[in-house]
């Protein structure tokens, strides 16, 4: 019988994701990144219709969303498979999600200092009745309750390309 001939990836070291802590799984991170931009682009369709000045603000969630879910899916893909070409574009992508993650911070701060600006009910209309009655409260409210949650998920989803950023880089100059 004659010997299999191994690949030369085998010799070598696989160019995997640098685990910083023992409890740290790379996978699960990816998993949550995933979710976490699915539900920024998801959080995007109720932003498009409560759009005040800004027209395009409905875009943001989506394509940080979408960079967020790239990321996490090459994070995945470096977990699966290695190599040293994913680990590239794990990093590149994940550096892109930083980098856009503290943009829309700014915008979504700036959104919600821009609902200051909408005119409320008047003074009559708000005395003599409740505050459900006028439907500016409500719309200012649910628009600062998107707004927290667009904050929450961003800040979340920051954190965890941060650290799968973290072990790109780490699993590139180990290898």
């Amino acid at each position: 019988m004659m010997p299999v001939p191994q690949s030369e990836s085998a010799d070598i070291n696989p160019h995997k994701l640098h685990r910083p802590f023992r409890f740290y799984d790379p996978e699960a991170v990816a998993v949550l990144t995933i979710l976490l931009g699915l539900f920024q682009v998801l959080l995007g369709i109720p932003v498009y219709y409560m759009s005040i000045r800004i027209h395009v603000l409905y875009m943001c969630p989506v394509f940080v969303g979408a960079v967020y879910v790239a990321g996490g899916t090459y994070a995945m893909a470096c977990e699966r498979s290695p190599s040293r070409q994913l680990l590239k574009h794990c990093l590149y992508s994940g550096i892109g999600a930083l980098v856009l993650g503290l943009c829309a911070i700014v915008v979504y701060g700036y959104a919600v200092h821009d609902i200051k600006h909408f005119e409320l009910c008047n003074s009559e209309q708000s005395v003599t009745s409740s505050i459900t009655d006028c439907p500016t409260y409500v719309f200012v409210g649910f628009f600062r309750a998107i707004a927290a949650l667009l904050f929450l998920y961003d800040i979340s989803a920051l954190i965890l390309q941060c650290f799968i950023s973290f072990s790109a880089m780490k699993g590139l100059k180990n290898n």
